[in-house]
């Protein structure tokens, strides 16, 4: 039953890990320990729906409108039809851009300098789910790892991760994508990534994790974090 999952795996496999000193501390969803770990973990209720519908950033600062976009096609939720998919429905990085979202911040300002963490949960209710967003000074790792395993069992629920690249070894420093799986074992949690054209899914620890949530993001001088999602 779980070799059936392989071919699934594919869709997000776009490109070979990029190397550093400290890329050992990761473990990529492309290396046979990765896909090890995703076929023993306990937690990976959202992966597949994700999965079907993550595409890579359209632009460098558009992390935080893909995740969005790919959480909102996750969840089953009513859809947009865009012009071009008429009469099809798909939230894409330009139909999460409601004329009440570009009241929070418009297109040609993400563009320029992406999203921080309470606009992301903005954007969100604007798109008619429930969002909370959860700066990393205000929590610890046990919470943290509650608040995922308890949101990745529930089919309702999904996770946006805004940490920084840098503190994990990655090359660039703030990022956004969402939460797909968690592993009891290793206490690894398998973050997504909408820059596919850079790095495949990676599996890090809940410490490491936190510790990227936990660095400043210039854009609201303020910690970086999660948001949870909910329909």
């Amino acid at each position: 039953m779980k070799r059936l999952m392989l071919p699934a795996l594919a869709g997000l496999i776009m490109a070979a890990p990029i190397m550093h000193a400290s890329a050992d501390e990761l473990i990529y969803l492309t290396d046979d320990k990765g896909t090890e770990i995703f076929m023993d973990a306990e937690f990976t209720g959202p992966y597949f729906e994700l999965a079907s519908y993550l595409e890579s950033e359209h632009i460098l600062t558009f992390c935080g409108p893909a995740s969005i976009a790919a959480t909102m096609n996750s969840l089953g939720v009513e859809r947009p039809q865009p012009y071009r998919l008429y009469p099809w429905g798909l939230f894409t990085q330009e139909t999460v851009f409601t004329p009440e979202n570009q009241k929070v911040k418009s297109y040609a300002m993400v563009e320029h300098d992406g999203l921080i963490l309470s606009q992301i949960a903005t954007f969100f209710e604007n798109l008619g789910v429930k969002a909370k967003y959860h700066h990393a000074n205000n929590f610890d790792e046990a919470w943290l790892r509650d608040t995922i395993k308890a949101a990745l069992a529930d089919p309702n629920m999904r996770l946006v991760a805004n940490y920084s690249r840098k503190p994990i070894g990655q090359v660039g420093d703030g990022h956004v994508s969402p939460i797909a799986a968690y592993d009891e074992d290793t206490d690894r949690v398998l973050v997504l990534d909408v820059a596919k054209y850079k790095y495949p899914p990676v599996w890090m620890t809940i410490e490491d994790l936190r510790t990227a949530m936990a660095t400043i993001d210039s854009g609201s001088n303020k910690a970086r974090g999660l948001v949870v999602v909910s329909k």
